[in-house]
């Protein structure tokens, strides 16, 4: 598939491609099959990408962004335990396919995002497995759509922090009201994280001041939180690098990166 410079398709790549590199950097860690069909669907220039890859910048990235499917996988993996029939909600999907991992279970699967993404999905990963809604977020008409009989776990990786604080907290709040018995697990970043990891994001999104924005130093009780990249997987036993645990560690306490799982 041809993805044109400058458009909401081409901001998906940089994430497939880390997706991609973390499975080959790190395959004790996480291992999908959708990653690499979707790599070679697109007709799209990667060599920038590729003569970066083996820097540590993008090795950590990759680490990184592999870490998160994992966090968001045992917390799923906890859920579905006890609700074995449950609908499993992607927020925000872009082309991750985290709850693919899980299809041969009971579980149904909803991936929700805007129509330009929901398009370039079915065109690079169709799977019946697979409910796709297109739709804005924020919108909430999109949860119509879901059966939640048997419990849900709704999960969005990488999108708050894009949102400003009331968005989240009324999206929240709107949530406990829809899907009363389930859960909802996301990651953020407390506020230097977001001045220095989002900065070059959000100042190509016209946005040089980060107050207002979702970020969280401290957290209500109510919530379980867990550190993004050292709460979740062992990373000495798994064989990581020391020079990478030790960045990973950096990261979580000096920019506050954590996993949330609040119940509806």
């Amino acid at each position: 598939m041809k993805i044109t410079h400058n458009t909401i398709a081409e901001t998906l790549i940089i994430p497939l491609y880390g997706r991609s590199l973390g499975i080959a950097f790190f395959p004790q860690l996480y291992q999908d099959p959708y990653t690499k069909v979707m790599i070679k669907s697109l007709d799209y220039d990667l060599t920038a990408l590729e003569k970066k890859k083996h820097t540590f910048f993008y090795r950590f990235g990759a680490l990184e962004g592999i870490l998160r499917s994992c966090d968001v996988l045992e917390e799923m993996d906890a859920y579905i335990k006890a609700h074995p029939r449950a609908a499993i909600v992607n927020l925000g999907c872009g082309l991750d396919v985290t709850p693919l991992i899980k299809k041969d279970q009971e579980i149904t699967i909803y991936n929700v995002d805007v129509p330009e993404v929901i398009a370039l999905r079915h065109a690079l990963l169709a799977d019946a497995h697979e409910h796709n809604i297109a739709g804005d977020l924020k919108d909430l008409s999109w949860a119509k759509a879901i059966d939640a009989s048997h419990g849900v776990f709704l999960f969005a990786a990488g999108v708050f922090v894009y949102w400003h604080e009331e968005e989240v907290y009324n999206f929240i709040n709107a949530l406990k009201t829809l899907f009363s018995a389930g859960v909802l697990v996301f990651d953020t970043l407390g506020k230097l994280g977001m001045k220095v990891l989002m900065k070059k994001t959000l100042h190509n999104m016209g946005i040089e001041d980060v107050e207002g924005l979702f970020y969280l130093d401290h957290f209500p009780k109510s919530w379980s939180v867990k550190y993004y990249l050292t709460g979740y997987v062992p990373l000495k036993e798994k064989g990581i690098p020391l020079s990478l645990r030790m960045t990973a560690y950096l990261f979580d306490h000096l920019f506050k990166m954590h996993i949330c799982k609040c119940d509806l």
